[in-house]
């Protein structure tokens, strides 16, 4: 016998209003790390931690930006110079340095986080920040550190529903910024100097696959005889440095801000940091610099030779890393 429409149209409904429904899934909030730095700020981390995260639509992402980082999500257009020209002056991008886009992302458009301006313009370590995104749309979404480049990025993978939990995420993050930290300690430790006769090569080391860069030029002051030429040589595929001797007078600020009368300031790179002196020997006395060296593989020069003439012991500095005290030390008997 069948039951009828009229009769079974009932039950359903009553079934339907006794009959709990499963419960919606709560919307997640996930952390992602941007870099970081050990507390004597020799070893900074280049890199994401995770660098792939998976989560559900309509979930939240927070970068705790722990160093001179950015976040950017390019959503397939091209990468902006960090750097502009402006009546023969050059100056921080402000694509690269300002923040720009919403707080929720669907794929499309140019969002940044913007950069710890303080950190740049004061000559100071500046506080870590956040960037939050709220991602609305399925797909896996690529994004980058506009400051240190490609070899710095990381991805978000947008689905219906997500696997694993922010609370695992996060450690397993802070495992892996922890392990990049001891990778740099000991990359630094077993650092090789190489000595030609009256050459001497000191590497500036970073390496991608650790996501580190160390902040030191050598483990201990290096000592040479006078008439020596040292070589200091981009090992680095994140950072930029200079090889500057002040002769004892205070380094010069790498980032002067220019204040406008509207909007934000002007970041202008200082010219006695960008720019390189003539000089090629170094007796102790004025202002020798190698001017910006670039990171390895990238375009412009790469390294910085110097010859010493007279016996001394003299300190030297990386203008744009002075905040984390890269200083070096070379003993010329």
């Amino acid at each position: 016998m069948r039951l009828s429409v009229a009769v079974l149209a009932p039950i359903c409904v009553t079934f339907a209003l006794t009959v709990p429904l499963p419960p919606a899934v709560a919307k997640q909030a996930w952390t992602v790390i941007a870099g970081g730095v050990t507390k004597d700020s020799a070893v900074v981390a280049n890199a994401f931690y995770p660098r792939s995260l998976e989560i559900a639509t309509g979930d939240t992402v927070t970068w705790q930006i722990k160093w001179f980082h950015n976040v950017a999500f390019l959503s397939g257009g091209k990468m902006p110079p960090a750097e502009v020209e402006e009546g023969g002056k050059i100056y921080l991008n402000p694509q690269v340095a300002f923040p720009a886009g919403g707080r929720e992302y669907f794929g499309k458009g140019y969002f940044n986080s913007g950069v710890p301006i303080g950190r740049a313009g004061e000559g100071e370590p500046g506080k870590p920040f956040s960037y939050t995104l709220t991602f609305t749309k399925p797909g896996q979404y690529s994004y980058l550190c506009l400051v240190h480049g490609p070899s710095m990025g990381g991805t978000i993978i947008v689905k219906e529903q997500a696997m694993g939990s922010p609370t695992a995420v996060s450690d397993a993050a802070r495992k892996e910024e922890a392990k990049t930290h001891r990778a740099g300690q000991r990359a630094f430790t077993n650092l090789k100097i190489d000595r030609m006769g009256n050459n001497v090569v000191v590497p500036l080391i970073g390496r991608v696959k650790e996501g580190f860069s160390f902040l030191r030029f050598t483990p201990r002051p290096l000592e040479i005889r006078r008439g020596t030429t040292v070589t200091w040589k981009m090992a680095d595929p994140f950072e930029i440095h200079t090889v500057t001797f002040t002769s004892g007078k205070k380094p010069p600020l790498f980032i002067l801000p220019q204040p406008q009368a509207q909007g934000p300031p002007k970041l202008l790179f200082n010219p006695m940091a960008a720019a390189p002196t003539k000089t090629k020997t170094y007796a102790g006395k004025g202002y020798v610099n190698s001017g910006i060296l670039v990171p390895q593989g990238a375009p412009g020069p790469g390294s910085y030779s110097l010859t010493f003439t007279k016996a001394g012991r003299y300190e030297y500095w990386c203008i744009v890393h002075v905040p984390e005290g890269m200083k070096g030390v070379i003993v010329v008997r």
